[in-house]
């Protein structure tokens, strides 16, 4: 087993950051110390299955990066947190961890957001982290379980370059693929066959929480999934939410029947957030942001949304009111969470009942399984900010030749960030503001 300082120097050369999430950089969070680390291997969004595969044929690395982490961080104990229903998954795990007595399995039910660490560390461990806090506040490092098995790779010295991606939705042929990052979505969907319907939206990411993309869009560090999102579904209509009629709506619609707040994920652990309270504030036109600081700890798990029978979305007010919190420079103290609401158990919202309320579980059907085949990809384009923190600078010069796992962008010295490496060997062909494109053409 490598040295502490060696592994966090290893992941830290190697670029590793959160696969699964905001993409933070991976060894600011192995120089903490504590006593659990958790692998979150819930995929907690549907339609999602790159963990599933990736843990099915390399559990033995993501239980070596774990390995790697409990000795970074000094833990005693690892935690594999999976839901019960990923079987194949399980039981490469149950093999991997035979010979590992400081490494056990949590069984998680099928709930929707089981992923959330707010939720993941109170299941698991029975610990609070507190409003507007992160795992490590209650002696926890989460770390989702590609960002493991990055790790083993990095101590090494292979650095991130490729991405387990989820191409599912309406597709012809739902597939798990690991590609070079940078690669186009268009070859991705070409890859799955291509959809089966004519209007639809990219999302980058789960149903619920996927950002919109373009067929010109790029696989990154933190994409898990690209998903073809049919007109008329839930999360089709949540991109095309106007927060000016929202507002409008909310003084008119909003009944105060507090089906969003009885249904927030984080509400139910004991947190402060109550978005019936934001929406009848706005609704009455109070501007002072500050009487709305709880919108600050909104997860952005869409719940409310769907349990609005009045077709509102207090998610997208609580993102508008964070943007002006953050141009303000207001923040949310942390603040220990109150006791769980006894009513939680009963109201974690099941994921194949969410699939059908969005109106995607059509889609559901076919098991996106990994692509076997190897995957040439002539052109990437390499955005220089994959991470959380500031974006990576370009160390090399158009038309320069660069092998794959070269370093191509780091982070200036002191700041937050993680490196970036050629994903294909080839050409520097372009270099703009703020990319890098690699063609081997």
């Amino acid at each position: 087993m490598a040295e502490r300082q060696e592994i966090i120097k290893a992941v830290e050369l190697a670029g590793v950051v959160g696969a699964g999430g905001a993409g933070f950089p991976t060894h600011v969070k192995l120089a903490a110390r504590c006593d659990v680390v958790i692998a979150n291997a819930a995929e907690c969004e549907p339609l999602l299955a790159n963990n599933q595969e990736l843990l099915k044929y390399s559990a033995d690395a993501v239980i070596d990066g774990l390995n790697l982490a409990m000795e970074a961080t000094g833990a005693q104990k690892g935690i594999v947190a999976i839901k019960k229903k990923y079987r194949e998954s399980l039981a490469a795990i149950e093999k991997e961890i035979q010979k590992e007595p400081r490494i056990s399995i949590f069984l998680l039910d099928d709930f929707y957001p089981a992923g959330d660490e707010h939720v993941l560390v109170y299941d698991v461990l029975g610990r609070k982290i507190p409003e507007a806090g992160i795992p490590i506040d209650v002696n926890t490092v989460v770390q989702n379980v590609e960002t493991l098995y990055n790790i083993s790779r990095a101590v090494k010295h292979i650095a991130v370059t490729d991405k387990y991606v989820t191409v599912s939705g309406a597709v012809k042929n739902p597939v798990t693929v690991n590609v070079p990052l940078g690669t186009p979505f268009k070859k991705l969907l070409e890859m799955a066959g291509g959809t089966m319907v004519r209007d639809f939206l990219l999302f980058d990411g789960g149903p619920m929480m996927g950002k919109t993309a373009s067929m010109d869009s790029t696989v990154t560090k933190t994409t898990s999934g690209l998903l073809a999102i049919p007109a008329g579904t839930h999360p089709w209509l949540s991109k095309k939410i106007n927060l000016h009629v929202q507002i409008i709506r909310a003084r008119s619609a909003c009944c105060q029947c507090r089906e969003c707040t009885e249904l927030c994920p984080r509400r139910l652990l004991g947190h402060a957030l109550e978005p019936h309270r934001i929406m009848r504030a706005v609704a009455n036109g109070i501007s002072d942001v500050t009487a709305l600081k709880t919108a600050l700890i909104c997860s952005e798990c869409g719940l409310c949304e769907i349990a609005c029978p009045m077709g509102l979305s207090p998610r997208a007010i609580n993102v508008e009111i964070k943007k002006t919190m953050q141009q303000k420079g207001i923040k949310y103290d942390k603040t220990p969470a109150l006791a769980q609401m006894k009513e939680r158990a009963w109201r974690k919202f099941p994921a194949k009942k969410l699939l059908t309320r969005i109106g995607m579980d059509e889609y559901a059907a076919n098991h996106a399984a990994l692509m076997q085949t190897k995957i040439e990809v002539d052109e990437v384009t390499l955005p220089l900010k994959q991470h959380a923190g500031v974006p990576a600078y370009p160390t090399v010069q158009e038309g320069q030749k660069v092998e794959k796992g070269d370093i191509i962008g780091r982070i200036p010295e002191g700041k937050l960030g993680a490196n970036l490496h050629a994903s294909i060997g080839g050409i520097v062909a372009r270099i703009g503001p703020d990319y890098i494109t690699i063609s081997n053409r």
